[in-house]
């Protein structure tokens, strides 16, 4: 569990309308380069969204499993 609240809504937003800029606004290579930079910002967002978080996968064998 994260020790701290954060709002996560606000990276996913801002990639979110990067990616609608990227596929509807402009065109032909500056739309590529937008749309890409809008999906290594999803990995960011999401990256960020996860820091801090407790991993409890148990670790048991070839099928892991959550051992709580």
């Amino acid at each position: 569990m994260r020790t701290h609240s954060r709002k996560t809504w606000p990276p996913f937003l801002a990639v979110a309308l990067l990616a609608l800029l990227g596929v509807f606004a402009l065109d032909g290579v500056a739309a590529g380069v937008v749309s890409f930079v809008a999906l290594i910002g999803l990995l960011g967002a999401s990256i960020y969204a996860l820091a801090g978080e407790e991993v409890r996968d148990g670790c048991g064998g070839i099928g892991g499993g959550t051992n709580f």
